[in-house]
């Protein structure tokens, strides 16, 4: 019996860590990948708006 709660602890933590893994890459990085894209298309649009001003 005291094997088969080892075995059962080994994999309950393999569930949580896997349960870690999922919400960190579907909810956290989504996020941050936005911010650099939006971040990335705001930088572009100002150097295009520079390179097309005649005034500097």
């Amino acid at each position: 019996m005291k094997r088969y709660y080892k075995f059962f602890g080994r994999q309950f933590g393999i569930i949580i860590a896997c349960l870690g893994i999922g919400i960190i890459t579907v909810v956290i990085v989504p996020f941050w990948w936005w911010i650099i894209v939006v971040g990335g298309g705001v930088v572009y649009l100002g150097f295009t708006i520079m390179n097309h001003n005649n005034h500097c």
